[in-house]
């Protein structure tokens, strides 16, 4: 697509990108940390701040990309929520001009290419998970990447892009059999063709059996160059005594196997449950699950093309990739499934334009009439299925992506507790991650508390040392906690409440203080029994 036959195009496209910018900006202001976000921007701060450059102290159960990516993105702008997420809000930019230039390769076609670019600006599931710090749209962007390379006929970026997904989390492995097939399969050789030209093919290596050898061997040669350097990164933080990330990824997931007979239709159910949130329109996902046989029957049955084997090529890596997510036993993460959308998206894209042809057919009126149909399958009704979806997602309303309130205030109790004298003593058992990243700097102590009994006794040994705090999540009660201090003198005293943005409590700061004792030391029970009497 050079720059001379598509100026529309391409200020249609940044008007577009403009669009997916806005949809994509409220979710990352208004949606405090995840867990895991706030994970990676404390390991972005351990490489930044060089107390950790090697994060050999913490167990890392990613590839590194993503972490030094943070550290930079930290050091060059600040340290806030908003910098943690720039790599996610960057990537999830990137993947409308991706999807488009992909579809472009593909069926050779700017119109699938713009509606492409279209279902994945306004798919509430690329929106909102565009608006984190999650390793998954980085990922998808560089595997989008690697399939244009490979399919503009550039092996040796295709391979380095591919491994460089693979460098930003473990499932990027999943674009290399995609990205060798689009090499393998001709689409390169295709689209550097011009009509009335020299088959620059020829030039390229395309159309002789050197060329058939070199071009997946510079592929494989570039993806394993980047697979080695993680992997050499790997080698040295094991050497310091660190373990390896690929074994702590694996355990994590409790060892991959495959599922039991129980486990297949709620699997079923979860992986369908999460999916609908691709597009939310039931009139895109009824024509989704309606139109994709149709699309491979279609492929199957007319004249073999290499457009022809786009369909059950990108249909294929949307099955086998879904199947393998429901047949191991993968946690039903909704993140899990961003992969799919872009595939998707240009499928859907390729579909309406196999709708719009069929009416062109069937509509017998004047030229006008059927160019204003086609121009109203093909872009008004796919916005206006897609918008309303995309505004709500852009407000946080489906459950997908990030967080959606559940740690609305987590920022207010970070910075109460940062403001704490120097050495006090801020117990954590559920909020281990975000402390790590929002008390960073802060002069507190953590500690962890396992059981309420173990709580109790070092408040019992060292309780009278230092201001002690202990935050509690609404999702948690305190009581356990409170009947064990009780046994050794001791309460929970409100210190502060912060609450969601529907009104309800979100988190409470208790300070731990002395109960009720008499001077000689009685425990608060012989202390009531002497009053009584």
């Amino acid at each position: 697509m050079k720059p001379r036959h598509w100026e529309r195009d391409r200020w249609a496209l940044v008007v577009l990108l403009l669009l997916a910018w806005a949809l994509r900006l409220p979710p990352i202001l208004d949606n405090r940390f995840h867990a895991d976000e706030a994970l990676y921007g404390y390991w972005g701060l351990l490489i930044g701040r060089g107390q950790d450059p090697w994060l050999v102290t913490v167990p890392v159960y990613k590839p590194p990309l993503l972490p030094y990516l943070v550290a930079g993105s930290q050091a060059l702008f600040g340290n806030s929520e908003f910098t943690v997420r720039l790599p996610g809000l960057a990537a999830g930019l990137l993947m409308v001009p991706l999807v488009a230039a992909l579809a472009h390769a593909l069926y050779r076609d700017r119109w699938t290419a713009a509606a492409s670019a279209v279902g994945v600006a306004f798919s509430p599931f690329a929106i909102l998970f565009s608006a984190t710090a999650f390793t998954d749209p980085p990922m998808v962007a560089l595997g989008l990447a690697a399939c244009v390379a490979a399919a503009r006929g550039r092996p040796g970026w295709a391979g380095l892009l591919a491994g460089l997904s693979l460098a930003m989390k473990q499932t990027g492995l999943v674009w290399l059999p995609l990205v060798a097939l689009i090499q393998i399969s001709g689409f390169s050789k295709s689209n550097s063709a011009r009509p009335g030209s020299p088959d620059p093919g020829q030039k390229r290596g395309f159309g002789n059996p050197l060329g058939a050898i070199l071009d997946p061997l510079r592929l494989i040669v570039c993806f394993s160059l980047v697979v080695g350097l993680v992997f050499t990164w790997d080698a040295a933080r094991v050497a310091q005594g660190a373990e390896s990330f690929w074994r702590i990824g694996v355990t994590g997931y409790g060892g991959l196997r495959m599922i039991w007979p129980q486990e297949l239709w709620p699997r079923l159910r979860g992986w369908s449950g999460l999916m609908r949130y691709f597009f939310v329109s039931p009139v895109v996902n009824c024509a989704l699950l309606v139109g994709l046989p149709a699309l491979a029957w279609n492929a199957l049955t007319r004249r073999r093309t290499r457009e022809s084997f786009a369909d059950p090529l990108l249909i294929s890596f949307s099955l086998i990739y879904l199947l393998l997510h429901w047949l191991w036993a993968f946690p039903v993460w909704d993140r899990y499934l961003l992969p799919l959308v872009p595939i998707l998206a240009i499928l859907l894209a390729y579909l309406f334009i196999f709708l719009a042809s069929h009416v062109q057919l069937a509509i017998r009126h004047s030229q006008f009439a059927t160019r204003y149909s086609l121009f109203a399958i093909r872009y008004s009704l796919l916005f206006i299925l897609l918008a309303w979806p995309a505004w709500n997602a852009a407000h946080s309303c489906y459950p997908v992506g990030g967080d959606h309130g559940a740690y609305d205030g987590i920022n207010q109790v970070a910075a109460f507790l940062s403001h704490l004298p120097e050495g006090s003593v801020v117990y954590q058992h559920w909020l281990g991650w975000h402390y790590e990243y929002y008390l960073f700097d802060a002069p507190v102590y953590l500690a962890y508390w396992p059981t309420p009994a173990w709580l109790a006794r070092d408040v019992q040994a060292f309780g009278a040392q230092e201001p002690r705090y202990i935050t509690f999540p609404s999702w948690e009660s305190p009581a356990r906690v409170e009947r064990a201090l009780t046994g050794v003198g001791y309460e929970l005293a409100p210190a502060l409440t912060t609450t969601r943005r529907d009104g309800t409590p979100s988190f409470t700061v208790y300070r731990v203080e002395r109960g009720l004792q008499d001077i000689n030391g009685f425990e608060n029970a012989d202390y009531r029994t002497l009053t009584d009497q």
